[in-house]
């Protein structure tokens, strides 16, 4: 086991109860290094999820090894080491914003590894003025803002994100894309994002992983070769528009192995 990436090796889950019992991965092999950002995509039902539960320590699996940075997830997760943010920004509606952000890294806090001050961190998603207010004072957007401020608040080792900006128009989606990669480049947390649109995949990663269809296996996994830092003006970049172009053969072999190719997003 390394201490310099995530590593998966044959990893199976299967989840029992239906009649046929639902496979969901299928020896999955992957490496992700230390400090990358690594989306995963693929057809709606290939285990993009379930992976990213499984490296949270939230679901075992039924063969194969995960380590994190040569622990186990579940070792990672009692130490705080990995932030999880969901679909939903699931903020506590008697929080204000600041103490919504504050909370974790109080509740929380990690031996060694000092807690993000909440008033820096909601500067860097362009929230410094709200911190007052109340989530239900906020739009969409900008709760989803707060909720990836809070994840990045204790400073953990992995972050795993499942379709953060999914129910968001496309010019907000684009913004928070921006003030994600602002915070990912300042804190060096190793990212592994769900994501259904390949432009996003492909603005935002070092590499993206190509799932199969269900059971999901890794189909290919394709370096982007974009520089860093990038900005607003990425998404002019031709380099950025031959990977869209990779990517996108790549999932046509995932549709033609038996998904639907409607649930991808082309943007």
């Amino acid at each position: 086991m390394s201490d310099d990436r995530i590593e998966v090796r044959g990893l199976t889950k299967t989840y029992e109860g239906g009649d046929p019992a639902r496979p969901a991965l299928d020896r999955v092999d992957l490496d992700v290094p230390r400090r990358h950002f690594v989306s995963l995509i693929g057809p709606s039902g290939c285990g993009k999820s379930t992976l990213l539960r499984v490296l949270a320590g939230l679901e075992r699996p039924d063969a194969g090894r995960v380590a994190v940075f040569g622990s186990t997830p579940e070792r990672m997760c009692a130490a705080k080491a990995v932030g999880l943010v969901p679909q939903t920004p699931a903020l506590l509606p008697w929080l204000n914003v600041r103490r919504n952000v504050a909370l974790p890294s109080r509740v929380n806090r990690r031996a060694g590894n000092a807690a993000g001050d909440p008033d820096e961190l909601l500067s860097m998603v362009g929230l410094e003025d709200v911190a007052r207010k109340y989530p239900h004072q906020l739009s969409g957007g900008m709760q989803q803002r707060v909720a990836i401020a809070r994840a990045f608040g204790i400073r953990p080792d992995v972050l795993l994100m499942d379709e953060p900006f999914s129910a968001l128009d496309e010019f907000t989606r684009e913004a928070l894309q921006l003030h994600l990669l602002r915070l990912w480049e300042h804190m060096s947390t190793t990212v592994v994002f769900v994501t259904h649109s390949v432009r996003e995949a492909v603005t935002l990663s070092d590499e993206i992983v190509v799932m199969s269809a269900r059971p999901g296996r890794v189909h290919e996994v394709l370096p982007v070769d974009l520089p860093r830092p990038r900005g607003s003006g990425v998404t002019a970049d031709p380099r950025l528009h031959r990977v869209e172009d990779r990517v996108r053969a790549s999932l046509q072999v995932a549709w033609e192995s038996g998904a639907a190719p409607d649930d991808l997003v082309p943007l």
